[in-house]
């Protein structure tokens, strides 16, 4: 009976070791991971991050640090498909907002901006404190406020335009300008092009210009 029980004992401590090993090679490897992101070394980074998540591949942390080294090497689907893994996976409210938070970074960046501003909103239902989301989300929602309008003034000068060369004219009458077998005249087309080069020079302004939303950065000691 006494080596039964010796024996029970023996096994269920190897059974709650296990888990702890596992914990700690996770960890580690999340610590390397770290260290080569913060070196800028992210291939090195991303092995570490892999060999974390087959530890444990519900990790948040390694999803999330995935996601960071992805992004960093402009491989947004990648990143998108690891913050959503993150976001999905962690209970911690402040953790799960970052991820949804770089998810509407990510959107805002392509100028996707309806998609950005829902992701920015379901961060600050998980974290209604964090000054970056709310940030963020203003610029958003500012930014597809002017992009709405400006589509609509090009709408209305594109209706305007179209009106002006449907109107008639007198067969008898010619004007200076106008070519003769039909169509735009020089002085129209010149003016066209000066309001096109003015647009897109306007357009090039604000893009250089604009403010850029702001991510969340890996934290050192994940």
């Amino acid at each position: 009976m006494k080596r039964h029980l010796s024996l029970y004992i023996l096994i269920m401590a190897l059974l709650h070791t296990i888990p702890a090993m596992a914990q700690s090679r996770e960890w580690k490897m999340l610590h390397m991971g770290n260290r080569h992101f913060n070196a800028g070394q992210y291939t090195e980074a991303e092995r570490y991050y892999n060999e974390a998540l087959k530890e444990n591949p519900r990790s948040s942390r390694a999803l999330f640090n995935l996601g960071d080294t992805y992004l960093a090497q402009n491989n947004a689907q990648g990143a998108m498909k690891m913050y959503a893994g993150a976001a999905k996976n962690e209970t911690n409210k402040v953790i799960k907002a970052m991820s949804y938070h770089n998810m509407g970074y990510i959107y805002h960046k392509n100028e996707q901006l309806e998609e950005a501003i829902k992701y920015y909103k379901e961060a600050l239902r998980n974290n209604p404190h964090d000054n970056d989301t709310r940030y963020n989300l203003a610029l958003c929602q500012k930014q597809l406020k002017e992009k709405q309008q400006e589509e609509q003034q090009q709408q209305q000068q594109q209706e305007q335009n179209q009106g002006d060369n449907q109107q008639p004219q007198n067969p008898e009458q010619k004007p200076e300008n106008q070519q003769p077998q039909g169509g735009m005249s020089n002085e129209n087309a010149e003016q066209l092009l000066n309001l096109s080069r003015q647009s897109e020079r306007e357009t090039r302004e604000r893009i250089n210009n604009r403010p850029q939303p702001r991510r969340k950065q890996l934290q050192k000691n994940w």
